[in-house]
């Protein structure tokens, strides 16, 4: 079975995406890398979700990689970095691909919950060498990415109602998120915005990504908490 992948430079760096599967990804510094790593990311992928519940057939066969798009990363004026659109994001959700995206949004929000669990208010402000935010920090950033990937397709409530408390911006930017997918089922919209297009299931594989993305990127940090000098 070959898996078709889209590869994207973002922020110097390359993520080989298997749009098919949600929020299956690696990423590394050249896109030689990024393949490289992409079938093991393919089998943990389907371990993850078996470990959630998951009872859908694994695919047959070895993994097999063919390569569909390759997007660079260009800046539009004054100094937004412009994302991929892929061929994969045109096609508008159906209702069993907005059922199935539910299910796996609930186990990525899982996943980042138990990533922070256990953790003080000081260890999540608690700041580290060579990271651009602490842990609430990171939680914030989620937040407040799922409501801005929302905005790209004019889906999203005002940024101003955004709470500052990291746990509850989660909250609220999932609720809404949930309340918005199941309106989104056959809408073919696609939208220009500083140069770069989005659709729902562009905005939709983002916040799969990102939040599976900044969960791998808190375990990092936590294995450095017992570190001296952080």
């Amino acid at each position: 079975m070959a898996h078709h992948v889209c590869l994207e430079e973002m922020e110097g760096r390359w993520i080989a995406h298997v749009p098919a599967l949600a929020g299956c990804f690696f990423t590394d510094e050249t896109r030689d890398a990024a393949l490289a790593g992409l079938p093991a990311a393919i089998d943990d992928y389907f371990a993850w979700r078996r470990g959630h519940g998951d009872t859908a057939p694994l695919p047959p066969g070895p993994t097999a990689i063919e390569v569909d798009e390759i997007h660079r990363e260009w800046i539009a004026p004054p100094d937004y970095e412009v994302n991929a659109f892929f061929a994969f994001d045109a096609p508008p959700l159906s209702s069993d691909e907005i059922a199935a995206i539910l299910r796996l949004l609930e186990w990525t929000r899982a996943d980042l919950l138990a990533a922070v669990a256990g953790l003080t208010e000081a260890d999540l402000s608690r700041e580290f060498s060579g990271e651009k935010w602490p842990l609430n920090g990171i939680l914030q950033h989620v937040g407040s990415a799922e409501r801005w990937y929302l905005e790209g397709i004019g889906a999203a409530f005002p940024r101003e109602a955004l709470p500052e408390e990291p746990f509850a911006r989660l909250e609220k930017s999932r609720a809404h998120l949930n309340a918005e997918l199941p309106k989104l089922a056959g809408v073919t919209r696609i939208v220009a915005k500083q140069g770069e297009l989005w659709s729902p299931r562009k905005a939709i594989r983002r916040a799969i990504w990102h939040e599976r993305d900044h969960t791998a990127h808190i375990l990092k940090v936590r294995r450095r908490m017992g570190s001296a000098g952080g």
